[in-house]
């Protein structure tokens, strides 16, 4: 199984210069945590994401709702490419202590947003996981 195979809907982008506002109104009318910052011109060239943890941390720094997301996003881009298997998309959230990873064609350009509960609604993905682990940690028989 690939990454990819996880990934189940158009990943939602957003410009630089989108409130933090209007950010919080398409977390809600979408019902997704996490929104991939990028230039209308070309959307596909992911530049930061905005979690709602960055909106609530913003917020609770007394940032004004009408700020900038870009003076809020998460710059340091941690993604997984699509072709990558399940496992080392686990790892890079595990390790990063995060929800979401962006997911990337080979040449860089967004594909998608893999979260944590995709992972959940995959049953044969959690057994496969464990297996992965088991092997890592134990050795292959």
């Amino acid at each position: 199984m690939r990454v990819e195979a996880l990934v189940k809907r158009e990943p939602v982008t957003i410009g630089p210069s989108a409130t933090i506002k209007q950010a919080a109104e398409v977390f809600a009318r979408e019902k997704i945590g996490l929104l991939v910052v990028a230039q209308a011109a070309t959307p596909t060239k992911p530049q930061a994401v905005l979690s709602e943890r960055d909106v609530v941390r913003a917020v609770a720094k007394g940032t004004p709702l009408t700020a900038r997301i870009e003076s809020v996003a998460t710059k340091r881009l941690i993604s997984v490419r699509r072709s990558d298997g399940p496992s080392a998309a686990a790892k890079l959230m595990m390790e990063n202590g995060i929800r979401h990873l962006v997911v990337v064609n080979d040449d860089g350009t967004l594909f998608g947003v893999l979260s944590i509960r995709d992972f959940f609604r995959e049953a044969k993905l959690l057994g496969s996981l464990m297996k992965d682990e088991a092997e890592e940690t134990h050795g292959v028989d």
